[in-house]
């Protein structure tokens, strides 16, 4: 018989799980607690403890009050019960609780999110509360304590409490009061290498301004700077090199090639109009795919956390996606490798096959990749290309390969797994080529964060994205070396975007995605450069070359951005 209880709960539990778009695995594995065991909450067939509901609030990121609303739950001798869902005098959330303990009682509670305060009231009997050994707390005596470390309520005689949390605000970055001299130094500043500043008012015309990208919120005015990578001066022959040349060509010769018959000119070009602050029509790099049938996905699927119909459509406006093929054509024509089969791993809607084929059209390319929908959309980008539906590091293969490329597929499946199966998959002397993205070094949980952040925003700075508060707002709280709160601001992004139809938002709500997706380690676990080395070293790897081809963050040709290896298993 279905316990109402349990029911309400597991689909509080499920809604809540999906609005964040975490698969089962992946809020399993930040509450630390099984699948089996979130499963069977999600379907009412189990009995939550208090101490697995508060991890499950925790790594869903949403108050308690949220899973439990106002039914009355408990273990071990204590019941609590939401009373109330409100804003304290500062504004911040607010949530009291009737909290009942049995006689000879005690609930051990975990640390709740840093900032957090309870205050504890006594209704009758008496309690100690708080961190060990407790205050005593009696009828009508209160008792504040920080609810961020661990805790404890206990009774001998037995007690009714009434419990209040006051979950703390997260951190907005604070403006500095403008003025058009503000304006002109705060420009200067960040030319000069300041990451980034706030002024309170529009000041600036938004765009390219001095080497700073200046973007408006609400009424505020944001400038950006980002770390330009210089790109080698290569030379080769026909479209290869003229590709290469547009790299370095001057804005006319960007404009003239905006209706070339390429696909990979077109991109070239617009993205160099793009970081020079001049926003061309995209319409000519807008890519249209049929949508897979709605029920056909599961949950697991890449597709659970970016849509794949967007990624087709758009991803041609990617800064520095472009410049993944067309380093890599121009290292494979360097060792000898333009024709023949080749592996390509994760090749997803096939954007970078189609450009690279255009730069070597006698390769033969063999695809991998689990996802239905991205081998629908490639079906009708490339057609004719062979496809394996596999997961590439479950492949079971006789067959070896000359050449190995991935791009912008490494950091969706397991770093060691990928560079493992590659290595068995290569013939002695084979090449493994990867593009992808990388962020910029870190040793903590909370150092990634802010360098995911700083990442993909980078992304985003030349779109003129303007009035989007909460996305400039979060790149700027990253720079400012805040971890809390991040998430928070992502998702409020990516809500203000929901509301614009154009490319541009498109765009920016798929970075979003994957930047939320990066933050819960689920189809997104990008690490950093020289971490990714270490491991093709240890792997059995030989480094023949690597460059940043985009840099999204430091300065250093080892921090982040778009990355190339050309990873050579020895003879």
């Amino acid at each position: 018989m279905k316990n109402d209880l349990f029911y309400e709960v597991g689909q509080n539990l499920r809604r809540l799980r999906q609005a964040k778009g975490l698969t089962l695995s992946g809020l399993a594995a930040k509450a630390g607690v099984a699948k089996s065991l979130l499963h069977a909450l999600e379907a009412g067939r189990a009995n939550p403890t208090l101490a697995t509901l508060w991890a499950l609030a925790q790594a869903l990121g949403v108050p308690f009050g949220e899973l439990v609303q106002a039914r009355p739950i408990g273990d071990e001798g204590v019941t609590v019960q939401l009373i109330e869902q409100t804003r304290g005098r500062s504004g911040e959330p607010l949530e009291v609780y009737r909290m009942d303990l049995a006689p000879r009682s005690v609930r051990w509670a975990e640390a709740h999110e840093r900032g957090l305060r309870e205050r504890v009231i006594g209704l009758r009997g008496k309690a100690r509360v708080g961190p060990p050994p407790g205050r005593e707390v009696g009828p009508g005596e209160e008792v504040e304590f920080a609810g961020d470390e661990p805790h404890v309520y206990a009774s001998e005689e037995g007690a009714s409490l009434l419990v209040f949390l006051h979950y703390p605000l997260p951190p907005r970055p604070q403006g500095e009061a403008g003025s058009p001299e503000k304006a002109s130094l705060a420009l200067w500043e960040v030319s000069l290498g300041v990451g980034g500043l706030a002024l309170e008012g529009r000041w600036l015309a938004p765009g390219f301004q001095e080497g700073v990208f200046v973007r408006w919120g609400a009424n505020r005015t944001y400038l950006f700077s980002l770390p330009l990578a210089p790109l080698p001066r290569l030379e080769a022959q026909g479209l290869l090199g003229e590709a290469l040349a547009l790299l370095h060509a001057p804005t006319e010769d960007l404009r003239s090639h905006g209706q070339s018959p390429s696909l990979l000119l077109r991109t070239l070009a617009w993205e160099g109009l793009l970081l020079k602050g001049e926003v061309a029509d995209p319409a000519p790099l807008l890519v249209q795919t049929a949508r897979p049938p709605v029920g056909s996905l599961k949950e697991e699927d890449w597709e659970s956390r970016i849509s794949v119909d967007l990624y087709a459509r758009v991803e041609l406006l990617h800064p520095g996606y472009a410049r993944q093929p067309l380093f890599l054509a121009y290292g494979l024509q360097a060792v000898g490798l333009e024709r023949g089969r080749f592996l390509d791993v994760g090749t997803g809607p096939g954007h970078h096959l189609l450009l690279l084929l255009e730069l070597l059209p006698h390769l033969e390319p063999v695809a991998v990749g689990p996802s239905p929908a991205s081998r629908q959309a490639l079906a009708q980008l490339v057609p004719g290309v062979e496809v394996l539906p596999e997961d590439f590091t479950l492949l079971d293969s006789e067959e070896t390969f000359p050449l190995i490329v991935c791009v912008g597929a490494s950091h969706h499946m397991s770093t060691w797994r990928f560079l493992e199966k590659a290595y068995r998959l290569l013939r002695p002397g084979g090449l493994l080529a990867v593009a992808d993205e990388f962020l910029s070094p870190f040793t903590t949980r909370e150092e990634r964060a802010r360098n995911l952040v700083l990442h993909h925003t980078a992304y985003l700075l030349p779109f003129p994205l303007e009035e989007t508060e909460a996305l400039w707002a979060l790149r700027l709280l990253a720079l400012q070396g805040e971890s809390r709160g991040l998430r928070a601001l992502a998702e409020e992004a990516e809500r203000d975007l929901e509301t614009r139809s154009d490319p541009f938002a498109a765009f920016a709500r798929l970075e979003l995605q994957a930047l939320l997706a990066g933050l819960d380690y689920e189809v997104e676990t990008k690490t950093y450069p020289r971490r990714f080395l270490e491991l093709a070293f240890a792997v059995g790897f030989e480094l023949e070359h690597h460059h940043r081809l985009f840099a999204t963050h430091g300065s250093g040709s080892w921090d982040g951005g778009t990355h190339l290896f050309l990873l050579r298993r020895p003879k």
